[in-house]
């Protein structure tokens, strides 16, 4: 399996061994505390300890290290609340904080499985499992032909990770640094894809309210046809930005620098199909209680699906891009917000349509006139704010407060 040039470098630096016969890497920013042996392929080993110390180790970091993940425990009362009638509002709400910390731990579990991996290949599973959570409930939704809560939970993503994520690490990068700087050559290519995608849920439904369709099935056809289109501009894209053009895309920024082999390719292989298949569990839970949750509470049901499920499902992400903007790293910032909405845009939208062609089930990419509306002015208004490679504070607070307008107006959408 091929290596990056960073872990190649690490991997050669100068070692040298302990009483017990341990390979230790003596180079500057390995801690101890890494594992020490390494493999045939010159990874270290996570099994050099044996089974039961990577057990502990392993299971120790995915569950107890992160606060967050004590909202686990809300689990079982999720499963137990819809098998046992305790109301669709409190299953919904179970399931739905149950979801985010093993959101958060499947983003965990993928950076794990990339760390074996060259750039572009880590690059490549980051862009497939970044965004899983949504698919899931989306595939769940387009299974139980709530066709309107798969657009609008795919469109609150959107709108999450372009106006509350990016305006609140802008808002408070900017309170700690005056003026905050990133690569606006990757900032200006995924604006104009978000255009396109924008585009492709305006046209949609500018054709359906003018009534100037051709046929009762005209609509559809064409939304699939955008959503081959789009996939197919998408997949270009990551060629563009792994391959061919990479260079414009290295911002010089790297993560904390204490990233430790834990899980093991397989063992990562392992945990990332148990917390997918658990979050699977959880959105089927969540999916079903959607309707009653909205008529218990006295809200619409777009509004949860607009709003609520989003904001919960990538708190996570929504608290590291804070954290990468608080510490001047305002393009990994921007890869969490912006690069979360455009895979959403080009890529998990036309692929549910696709998939939905596949299954008999007709999702198009019509929405509602204020819907789309929304995505088209968020992404303008994002456009605008990032196109000159730097940001301060007051821009941060545009974004949120154009999110809480939008959220005002789903809370009153009928």
């Amino acid at each position: 399996m091929p290596l990056s040039n960073s872990r190649k470098e690490e991997l050669t630096m100068p070692r040298k061994e302990d009483d017990s016969g341990h390979v230790r890497m003596i180079a500057a920013g390995v801690t101890p505390s890494e594992v020490e042996k390494v493999d045939e392929e010159g990874f270290p080993d996570v099994l050099a300890d044996g089974w039961g110390l990577y057990l502990r180790r392993s299971i120790g970091t995915l569950l107890f290290e992160e606060k967050l993940n004590i909202l686990m425990l809300t689990t079982p009362f999720a499963l137990m609340s819809k098998r046992m009638g305790w109301g669709d509002g409190l299953t919904f709400f179970f399931a739905l904080v149950s979801i985010a910390p093993f959101a958060e731990r499947l983003s965990f579990v993928t950076e794990q499985l990339a760390m074996y991996t060259n750039d572009t290949l880590g690059g490549l599973l980051n862009a497939t499992f970044g965004n899983v959570t949504e698919l899931i409930v989306s595939v769940f939704a387009l299974r139980a032909g709530m066709y309107h809560i798969v657009k609008v939970n795919l469109l609150g993503s959107v709108l999450s990770n372009l106006l509350l994520v990016l305006g609140m690490a802008l808002f408070f990068g900017g309170l700690k640094h005056e003026t905050q700087t990133f690569n606006r050559h990757a900032a200006a290519m995924n604006s104009s894809l978000l255009m396109l995608a924008s585009m492709s849920v305006l046209f949609p439904t500018s054709l359906a309210l003018s009534g100037s369709q051709l046929h009762e099935d005209s609509i559809l056809l064409l939304s699939r046809v955008m959503a081959m289109l789009l996939f197919i501009v998408y997949s270009a894209f990551l060629y563009f930005q792994l391959a061919t053009h990479r260079h414009l895309f290295e911002g010089g920024e790297e993560g904390d620098g204490d990233e430790q082999f834990v899980l093991g390719f397989y063992g990562a292989l392992v945990w990332l199909g148990l917390i997918t298949f658990v979050i699977a569990v959880l959105s089927e839970v969540m999916v079903d209680a959607i309707e009653g949750a909205a008529n218990s509470w006295g809200v619409p049901d777009i509004f949860i699906g607009v709003i609520v499920i989003p904001i919960v499902g990538n708190a996570a992400e929504h608290a590291a891009a804070v954290i990468f903007a608080l510490k001047n790293k305002m393009d990994l910032a921007l890869g969490i917000a912006v690069g979360s909405a455009t895979q959403i845009s080009l890529s998990v939208i036309p692929a549910l349509v696709l998939l939905g062609w596949a299954f008999g089930r007709p999702l198009d990419m019509q929405f509602e006139a204020y819907e789309a509306a929304t995505m088209f002015a968020s992404c303008i208004l994002v456009s605008i704010i990032t196109t000159q490679g730097q940001t301060n504070w007051l821009q941060g607070l545009v974004l949120v407060t154009a999110y809480v307008l939008i959220a005002a107006g789903f809370l009153v959408h009928a």
